[in-house]
């Protein structure tokens, strides 16, 4: 029988999803790793058992085990220019790339004028900054839900009219970027009214040429008769329905896209869904991080400052959100806890466990739970506005130092308790060393 894997972030992302795909990939021997949501702006590291490390961004984050080839789904945004980048870094350390990425013709494509745009939006926003990675994603989902056919797909790309389109495409977000005309902006402005239509021509068509543009039905017969992994980007609490809005992306974080694939492709074999939390808090850029505390003494890792988003940011657990997650994906088959590693030093760790000074309308009387709310922009901003206010309340547990392996067993057994939901697997270390128990 086959078996499709969903991984998913259930926080602000970076909880570890591209170590979590290769493992699958490697464990189970599995071919076909489909990107189902996001687009060039995820950062999925993986360090292989040799030592070799890549980003992932918009290649399935099995690519370093030969023949594994990436779906890149019709939810993918992708972005020409930086797939060729990415390609070039992954050709330098030697993975043979032939014939390995495919694409959905109905993939939505990034353009240079939607991520110029993107960051004129973003320097125009002023203190307001909505921590945006600055990767025209959110433009070009924009164009997808108001241009429909007339914003630019993947099968556009072999197109004889292609260039009179990116011409069209572009004039649309010139006329844009003059409500944002400033001192600020005036660089960028003229980047977006100077770019080299044809220089854009060829280098999409040299993508189209290094990838395979298949039908969607050609996908659904893949996910049909094939083992898979579905790797997520970002993470729930980055949700553009359930997260932190406006401080969130334009994307399905959850296992919705994951689940329209399969049900599109009427797929009979066992789904397992995997959520992933690491075992301390972080946010990257921009929004609430309830538990935050940036004097934490955890050793710096790939995550870093982002010229768009801002700084790195780290805390303690917070069961509150995690709890929210679980409920907003209505619970997994596997709980993943990763990046212990990172917490040996700490003499000392604590859990959120409930918050106080919250608002009746968003938060349970205990402040231990945080409803699912209707999809609704205000009524999510307002709760957004009023996380700043909350109080994190904190449990605390000894350090895993004096206690090994003992130590580190007592805290998953502590947050599968505070979490409501038995916790399958634990990773000490994302160079796969790996310790796999329940709790």
């Amino acid at each position: 029988m086959t078996r499709s894997h969903i991984v998913v972030g259930l926080a602000y992302g970076d909880e570890g999803k591209g170590s979590w795909v290769d493992h699958l990939v490697r464990r189970h021997g599995i071919k076909y790793v489909v990107r189902f949501n996001g687009g060039s702006q995820a950062a999925h590291h993986v360090v292989t058992p040799e030592g070799t490390t890549h980003c992932f961004a918009q290649f399935g984050s099995g690519t370093f085990v030969p023949g594994t080839s990436t779906v890149l789904s019709r939810f993918m945004l992708v972005d020409p220019e930086a797939w060729l980048k990415e390609a070039g870094r992954l050709t330098s350390l030697g993975v043979n790339l032939k014939g390995l990425v495919l694409v959905s013709e109905n993939a939505p494509i990034i353009t240079p004028f939607n991520r110029l745009l993107n960051r004129i939006h973003e320097i125009a926003r002023g203190g307001s900054r909505h921590g945006s990675c600055g990767f025209g994603i959110g433009v070009t989902q924009g164009d997808v839900e108001t241009l429909g056919d007339k914003a630019l797909y993947a099968k556009d790309l072999r197109s004889d009219s292609l260039i009179e389109k990116l011409a069209w495409l572009r004039e649309r977000k010139v006329l844009d970027s003059a409500r944002f005309e400033s001192p600020q902006t005036t660089e960028l402005r003229t980047q977006l009214i100077d770019s080299d239509l044809s220089f854009y021509v060829d280098l999409f068509r040299c993508f189209a040429e290094r990838v395979r543009i298949v039908s969607d039905d050609e996908i659904s017969d893949l996910i049909a008769h094939n083992d898979t992994v579905f790797e997520g980007a970002q993470g729930v609490l980055l949700d553009q329905q359930y997260g932190t809005f406006p401080h969130c992306t334009r994307s399905n974080t959850t296992f919705k896209n994951a689940e329209a694939l399969l049900s599109a492709a009427d797929f009979q074999g066992e789904v397992e869904k995997i959520g992933l939390l690491r075992g301390y808090g972080t946010r990257h850029g921009a929004g609430p991080l309830v538990t935050e505390d940036n004097s934490l003494p955890i050793p710096a890792c790939h995550n870093g400052l982002n010229e768009w988003q801002g700084q790195f940011r780290i805390g303690w657990f917070d069961s509150v959100a995690a709890r929210y997650a679980l409920e907003v994906v209505g619970g997994v088959d596997t709980l993943a806890i990763t990046n212990l590693d990172r917490m040996r030093s700490l003499d000392q760790i604590k859990i959120a466990t409930h918050y106080e000074n919250t608002d009746a309308r968003f938060f349970s009387p205990e402040g231990d739970r945080m409803y699912v709310l209707p999809n609704d922009l205000q009524l999510l901003t307002e709760r957004t506005g009023t996380m700043g206010n909350l109080v994190p309340v904190y449990q605390a547990t000894s350090g895993f130092g004096t206690q090994g392996s003992k130590g580190v067993e007592s805290y998953l057994s502590f947050l599968a308790q505070t979490l409501h939901h038995e916790i399958h697997a634990y990773s000490e270390s994302i160079d796969h060393r790996k310790i796999y128990k329940r709790f």
